[in-house]
């Protein structure tokens, strides 16, 4: 027997973030994947492959590399959910988490900026190349992709596929992002089509609930969310355009 021990990556304190992929379907209908049981090893190829599967079934070009790299970055953020959310017209995508934040966002890009711990270079390889891989590969597709983070507001990377305008659209549309990222991941939630309430946001983003309730308060005053008599919270249209002003950055 070959009692030499396993060199195999301890990937227990790394599970995968509870991702929802958000697919367009007729109309303005979304076909909600969930990803992220077993190990985060198998995380970023089954989603990657997910994702890879929608855009070139509508002809869509593909930064594999790009994909890859943004989604074994979610390692940073573990423990928190996440979501990708494909533009109805397929010519952009938005992934988001919950997590931290980039504790420096200015250097994403650089080329040895990395946070990765011992644990997460097991996984990862952590050499702070990640980001500009990717960043560069979108752009050999003709695309350009965004990173926007705040400490303890998450991460999100806005990527735009060949032909989608790059910068030039998120520029033009960036008064879109006047939600916190937590507050766009409630209406992502509720863009699923059923009710929620604190209690519920609150277990599927992992906060508390009088954090949860907040949220759900000002995204009504806003007019994002309404209220029916019975208590129940429900996106409204204008949520609804929100989302869609948002996805198509």
């Amino acid at each position: 027997m070959d009692n030499t021990p396993s060199s195999a990556p301890d990937e227990s304190g790394l599970l995968p973030p509870h991702t929802r992929i958000a697919i367009p379907e007729t109309g303005n209908d979304y076909r909600i994947v969930e990803v992220g049981e077993g190990v985060f090893s198998d995380f970023t190829p089954m989603a990657v492959d997910l994702l890879a599967d929608e855009l070139q079934e509508r002809g869509a070009v593909v930064p594999f590399i790009a994909l890859r790299e943004i989604l074994d970055n979610l390692v940073h953020a573990v423990p928190c959910s996440a979501s990708m959310v494909i533009d109805p017209s397929f010519k952009s995508l938005v992934i988001s988490d919950t997590g931290p934040g980039i504790p420096r966002p200015d250097l994403a890009f650089e080329l040895g900026y990395s946070t990765a711990t011992a644990l997460q270079r097991e996984v990862i390889r952590g050499v702070g190349i990640g980001l500009y891989l990717a960043r560069e590969d979108v752009r050999s597709c003709g695309g350009e992709l965004r990173i926007d983070s705040n400490l303890g507001g998450g991460t999100h990377a806005h990527i735009s596929l060949a032909g989608s305008g790059g910068l030039q659209q998120w520029e033009e549309g960036s008064d879109a992002f006047c939600l916190t990222q937590r507050q766009n991941n409630v209406l992502f939630l509720l863009s699923e089509g059923e009710s929620l309430g604190p209690s519920s946001v609150a277990a599927e983003l992992n906060v508390g609930v009088s954090t949860a309730h907040r949220d759900l308060v000002r995204l009504q005053e806003m007019g994002f969310v309404y209220m029916t008599p019975n208590g129940k919270r429900f996106l409204s249209e204008a949520g609804r355009s929100y989302l869609q002003s948002l996805l198509s950055l």
